[in-house]
């Protein structure tokens, strides 16, 4: 096991609006996302270290030398949430120690009523890496209600992210998305009230039960300060291409102690979601090769 060391350095953030660039596709689902704010914004430096507390991401966007993904179909799309398997027939063991994934346990948030049932989802980003996985979900402790972001826009260019908020549960998150670098899409998401949530997602692979799956961790040092990244690898046997990596990082860094989120599955039907967090966590997926280091090159911390 190899011990990276990442120093922060002193970076400003330009963010300029870009006209066109495609807020409100001309799908119905996503019109109706216009109802919550969207901002897109190209960014070309890393942002400054925030004002609170913990790790935070630079919005990198170069592979700074560092393996990044392949080439990807961007193809997310909204769909129904049981469009590729109703989550509760699943209940409880892709959704331990949470409500029941029923209908009356999903919230509409700030959405409008007709979309309260509909979640993105990625189709399989080419070569069959997924049979229609994501579904996207945030999910309240306190009150066992899940709700689904419409990510909005979907599918752009690499280099660009796209902030949101979100209404739920009573509660405002902000989530910023994107496809960071080739082969790289990251989930951003941040929640002001210190309440605990989950993200989460589910689906099925495109492995066809010839699944090979590990759970990972790596060492890394940022100004002297030693941390253990947790991240979960999906492999179809005998197909080095058709890889998912996934890692998953709290916000706050003593949620970052023990395994950060969890995998289950039945064959090559699969749910994955974070652990409790409370101020927010970034989520990297990664097509078919393993992008630590790029990862770890990406993950800020203040104090």
């Amino acid at each position: 096991m190899r011990f990276i060391q990442v120093a922060n350095q002193p970076y400003t953030l330009e963010n300029r609006y870009v006209p066109g660039a495609g807020v409100g596709a001309s799908s119905i689902s996503n019109r109706r996302a216009l109802n919550r704010r969207a901002t897109a914004c190209y960014i070309s430096n890393p942002p400054q270290m925030p004002h609170t507390s913990g790790f935070y991401s630079k919005n990198n966007v170069t592979d700074g030398g560092f393996t990044v993904g392949v080439i990807v179909n961007k193809d997310m799309s909204n769909r129904v949430y049981t469009g590729e398997f109703d989550p509760n027939n699943f209940y409880p063991e892709f959704f331990p120690n949470m409500a029941p994934f029923t209908n009356e346990n999903i919230v509409v948030g700030d959405k409008n009523e007709e979309d309260r049932l509909f979640a993105s989802q990625w189709h399989d980003l080419n070569h069959d890496v997924f049979d229609d996985w994501g579904f996207f979900y945030l999910y309240d402790v306190t009150s066992g209600k899940y709700y689904f972001p419409l990510i909005s826009p979907q599918n752009r260019e690499n280099g660009i992210f796209f902030t949101q908020t979100f209404n739920a549960f009573g509660r405002t998150f902000t989530i910023t998305h994107g496809w960071a670098v080739r082969g790289i899409f990251k989930f951003d998401i941040s929640v002001a009230d210190g309440l605990p949530f989950k993200f989460g997602a589910y689906g099925n692979m495109g492995s066809d039960g010839d699944e090979i799956t590990e759970e990972l961790t790596q060492d890394y040092s940022i100004n002297g300060q030693n941390f253990t990244m947790y991240y979960h690898r999906h492999k179809e046997d005998g197909d080095d291409y058709e890889q998912l990596y996934s890692y998953w990082i709290p916000k706050k860094v003593s949620e970052n102690s023990t395994k950060t989120y969890n995998a289950y599955y039945d064959s090559d039907d699969m749910s994955m979601l974070s652990k409790d967090v409370t101020t927010g966590l970034i989520v990297y997926f990664a097509k078919t090769n393993d992008v630590e280091e790029w990862v770890i090159n990406d993950i800020g911390v203040s104090s």
